[in-house]
């Protein structure tokens, strides 16, 4: 008569190690389902995209809510990146590693251009300016890292922007008019919709003293895996100085050095 063999249970100490690495797969695929999204998600959304049954996406969704990685949309019923998250990105963009390859990058693009150089990230409503590379010319703007600026008039934001659907753009500005900045400020969604359809089409955004008067921005997309729009470059100047060039003296260096950068970022994930 064949021996019968005995089920071995692992140890609890096996067990839990498990159990908590299996949940750790779990919070990180819920992370990356809603960081990797244009627009906030539903719990329907990311149960069927990661495969999680409603009860367990539900449980970690909030868990991740109540630790402030995620948040509710003002509705209440979608899910979306908080700042904790945000700025969490923000840290590993600045890692030395990564920095040093970013900035090297921008100091090649500043002496081929002359004009200083921006690499600018979207937090929350606002631009963040994270890198930035000055000219040695004798007239620049200064604008201090870390400093926050609207997306309605500059050339990132506007860049931004034109990444969104309408339905996201109405909700990152809110009503109008919105501030004005100068006399060429756009101050209403009738002006602002067509030319972020320009801006789609063409690949640049131009802010001509929009926001600051006598200077100029143009800005190109730097963009992930998935082409996802996750930062740009921009080069600033005083207008009579970037007048003196056409626009493709600048926007092709520009992309260029967006290509370089996204290719940076590829090498470190490797």
């Amino acid at each position: 008569m064949p021996e019968k063999l005995s089920r071995i249970t692992p140890p609890p100490a096996i067990l839990e190690e498990s159990a908590k690495s299996s949940m750790a797969e779990k919070v990180l695929l819920i992370l990356e389902k809603i960081a990797q999204s244009d627009s906030p998600l539903t719990l329907e959304t990311i149960s069927t995209s990661t495969g999680l049954a409603k009860p367990t996406a539900f449980r970690l969704l909030n868990t991740l809510v109540t630790q402030g990685f995620i948040e509710r949309d003002p509705n209440g019923r979608r899910f979306q990146p908080s700042s904790k998250l945000r700025i969490m990105g923000i840290n590993i963009l600045s890692v030395d590693s990564i920095r040093s390859q970013r900035v090297a990058v921008m100091k090649r693009l500043v002496e081929e251009i002359g004009e200083t150089c921006n690499f600018n990230i979207l937090d929350g409503n606002k631009v963040m300016y994270l890198d930035r590379v000055e000219t040695s010319a004798p007239i620049r703007l200064h604008i201090d890292l870390g400093m926050r600026v609207p997306l309605h008039c500059t050339a990132s934001g506007k860049l931004f922007l034109s990444r969104m659907t309408e339905l996201q753009v109405r909700r990152s500005l809110g009503a109008e008019p919105f501030e004005r900045y100068t006399d060429r400020t756009i101050i209403d969604y009738e002006t602002l919709l067509p030319e972020l359809e320009k801006i789609r089409i063409d690949g640049y955004a131009i802010d001509d003293s929009a926001y600051l008067d006598g200077f100029i921005g143009i800005a190109v997309p730097v963009v992930n895996s998935k082409n996802k729009t996750f930062a740009t470059i921009t080069a600033h100047g005083p207008t009579p100085r970037m007048q003196v060039n056409s626009i493709r003296f600048y926007i092709e260096p520009l992309e260029r050095a967006a290509r370089d950068i996204q290719n940076t970022l590829s090498e470190s994930s490797n």
